[in-house]
């Protein structure tokens, strides 16, 4: 039987160079670790990065079945709204301010509020407001025309108008039965305001700078033909998207792109925007349940509260600049 060999008992001093040497190496990483916490981009990314990942996900624990029941139960908007709020306790209580992360995560319906946007006045006015006023749109803003009871203003719309062909396509019946473009019935005419809802036969364009600058040139041709007057751009309506048959592009993510871009020309060109989406959505980016026969043209109801938004989201005279 071979002898075994006695294992070596670490002499005293040997294990306190030991434990030296593993003291170095702790207090360089963790000197490592304060670097990269304080440094730029450290606790509030990481932090913000991780709110964001919990507070976002669709799935996560909670303290209690009670609580779990209770999640399951409210609403998706309300649970979400509860979470980015918790995100954003979390990051105050830090000293910490919120990352374009955390700001998208929370973001809800409404978008910045653009200076560009009019805001609801105290007082609505009456529809003598509208006399000097000409609509223009598409089959949509034709179908206000018709069910929402205004009865002043002079309307220029048609069927699929685009920001394209509302120069070259006649959609205007004159009175003799000619057929002339929106331009040409606009002809040696005077208008202090103006209403346009373009866009929905657009969102098929796929071309965004396309668009835009489209429509900044409709915006353009008007302005020349009345340059004193108010040039009011409604927002795109959301979809019934379980209702519209060609949903690839008629959808409400690509009606949220187009308003944006709405946004942007109108504080570009010193235009107004209106939201009619404040009363028409849902809270979900996404037209109201049963607002439409085909997804997209309004029933006479939400006609009306358009008519009553525009009533009360107007620029007084003195007021544009």
């Amino acid at each position: 039987m071979a002898t075994q060999k006695k294992r070596k008992t670490p002499k005293p001093g040997r294990l306190l160079h030991i434990v030296i040497l593993i003291i170095f190496v702790l207090v360089i990483f963790e000197g490592k670790m304060l670097i990269s916490i304080f440094s730029k981009g450290g606790v509030s990314s990481r932090v913000a990065s991780e709110l964001s990942e919990l507070f976002t996900g669709a799935e996560f624990q909670t303290e209690s079945e009670t609580d779990a029941a209770e999640a399951t139960e409210a609403p998706e908007t309300q649970s979400q709204g509860e979470a980015v709020s918790i995100g954003a306790a979390q990051l105050s209580s830090l000293g910490l301010s919120e990352t374009p992360e955390t700001t998208q995560a929370a973001e809800t319906e409404s978008r910045p509020q653009s200076p560009a946007v009019v805001p609801e006045q105290p007082t609505p006015v009456d529809e003598s407001y509208f006399a000097d006023a000409t609509f223009i749109g598409d089959s949509r803003m034709e179908g206000f025309h018709v069910n929402s009871g205004i009865s002043q203003g002079t309307f220029l719309t048609g069927v699929g108008m685009t920001a394209e062909n509302i120069f070259e396509t006649p959609f205007i019946s004159t009175p003799s039965g000619e057929l002339i473009t929106v331009f040409q019935a606009l002809y040696n005419t005077t208008c202090e305001k103006f209403y346009i809802l373009l866009g929905t036969n657009d969102l098929g364009t796929w071309n965004w700078t396309e668009f835009k600058e489209n429509y900044a040139i409709v915006l353009g041709e008007l302005k020349k033909l009345s340059p004193n007057g108010i040039f009011y751009v409604i927002g795109v309506p959301y979809v019934e998207e379980s209702k519209v048959t060609t949903g690839e592009y008629v959808n409400n993510a690509n009606v949220d792109t187009m308003n944006d871009l709405l946004i942007e020309i109108c504080e570009e060109g010193g235009y107004y925007y209106l939201d009619i989406n404040e009363i028409l959505s849902n809270g979900s980016h996404a037209l109201k349940d049963g607002a439409t026969s085909d997804g997209v043209h309004l029933y006479e109801e939400y006609c009306k509260l358009w008519l009553d938004y525009l009533k009360s989201h107007y620029i007084e005279k003195g007021e544009d600049s």
